[in-house]
């Protein structure tokens, strides 16, 4: 990349109607992720259609050129259509009140970084009179499911302090987060 195009702004992807990025409500950061997230789908599967009609398309035909044109035009939108899916995870994120730490591998919440059980009952299952072995088995199966998926996090209780999102070493780096599993 030459100093010319180094410092040339990138273009920026145009909105769609109702779209505000500068909004103060999650709600809007969530509709657009599920907007967005439908809109890669439906693209997805047209470009696997228009793949599939143009292998059957004879290239003698000259519809071959603009069908291949097609696609690429829709891969280019896809590839927007994924920018404002990502700018609007972000948002989530900082409407949320979450900070994500990548150096610590950690998650803070409203400037917390580990939740108490009893919070958790009551900001995850919205109900403070479930026991706190409930939360526990529930935390187990939880840890079960994220190993499982491989997302490189898991659930960590620090005693007296609460749970804490913690993100695994990808870089051959241990995680600073003390590893106590007792729920």
């Amino acid at each position: 990349m030459d100093a010319v195009s180094a410092a040339w702004p990138r273009p920026v992807d145009d909105l769609l109607d109702g779209e505000d990025p500068e909004t103060a409500h999650p709600q809007d950061a969530r509709h657009w992720i599920a907007m967005y997230r439908e809109m890669i789908a439906f693209n997805l599967d047209l470009v696997e259609r228009a793949r599939q009609v143009l292998a059957r398309t004879s290239p003698r035909t000259g519809a071959a050129p603009r069908l291949a044109a097609d696609i690429v035009t829709l891969e280019e939108q896809r590839r927007r259509y994924e920018r404002r899916l990502e700018f609007w995870y972000a948002q989530q994120w900082k409407l949320e009140g979450l900070h994500l730490d990548r150096e610590a591998r950690t998650v803070e919440f409203r400037e917390r970084k580990a939740i108490k059980g009893q919070q958790l009952l009551v900001e995850a299952w919205h109900d403070s009179r479930l026991p706190e072995e409930t939360l526990r088995t529930y935390i187990v199966r939880l840890r079960g499911k994220l190993s499982a998926l491989q997302a490189g996090l898991e659930i960590v209780n620090i005693p007296r302090r609460g749970y804490v999102l913690s993100f695994s070493s990808t870089d051959g780096l241990p995680s600073p987060a003390p590893r106590n599993r007792a729920g």
